[in-house]
């Protein structure tokens, strides 16, 4: 029984060690809790407000505005110069537009490639070349008998087959293209002139200016 005091007594005494660790005593006896912990968070804090201030300062400039589009590269070129000869810089930016639509003239695909065959062995007589057999995909052993910008194009083209015989269908598809664009960073203090801009848009009635991210 006498051990078992002993060593509760050991124990009381370590955690009173322990408790009164993280305290300071002052020339005048009193004690202060020294705020380890707030101290901490006030580091943490102001590391994170640079961080903020970083990330703000990346994101400034990461937008553009954006000159196009240009149908060939030639065209976007001669404008860059234009620019350039203005003492503004822009960067060149190819994409793909798929917006343009188009309509494809089609004979539906058969069961197999041997009736697919048939029917361009029936082109072949009548001396028809603008087709091809499709080998693959969602059409597979259709035949193409051609893709045209407008439809009353692509309608003659259908009236046309159905005199010879076929039975066609005509659907739209996207007729991809690549174009080309202008960009520079909107927070620039020196913008083109709107003299320029307006010259550009007179030759070029298509090109307008959007906000695109820059890259």
């Amino acid at each position: 029984m006498k051990w078992l005091i002993y060593f509760l007594l050991i124990c009381n005494i370590g955690f009173a060690a322990w408790h009164f660790r993280g305290l300071d005593v002052r020339e005048d006896g009193a004690v202060d809790i020294l705020e380890i912990n707030n101290e901490s968070q006030l580091v943490l804090l102001s590391e994170f407000q640079q961080q903020q201030k970083k990330l703000k300062s990346s994101v400034v400039g990461q937008l553009c505005n954006s000159l196009g589009p240009f149908t060939k590269k030639s065209k976007s070129e001669k404008v860059q110069a234009l620019l350039r000869e203005n003492d503004f810089e822009t960067k060149q930016l190819r994409l793909r537009d798929t917006s343009r639509r188009g309509y494809w003239v089609i004979l539906p695909a058969s069961d197999s490639r041997k009736e697919a065959n048939k029917h361009i062995d029936k082109l072949k007589k009548l001396k028809i070349k603008d087709y091809f057999l499709v080998a693959t995909g969602a059409h597979e052993n259709a035949v193409s008998l051609g893709v045209y910008s407008q439809k009353n194009l692509a309608r003659r083209r259908v009236d046309e087959m159905i005199r010879l015989g076929f039975i066609p269908r005509m659907e739209s598809v996207a007729l991809p293209r690549k174009v080309y664009w202008l960009n520079w960073h909107k927070e620039l203090k020196i913008q083109p002139d709107d003299l320029i801009i307006n010259m550009i848009k007179k030759q070029y009635p298509q090109v307008s200016i959007i906000e695109r991210s820059c890259k």
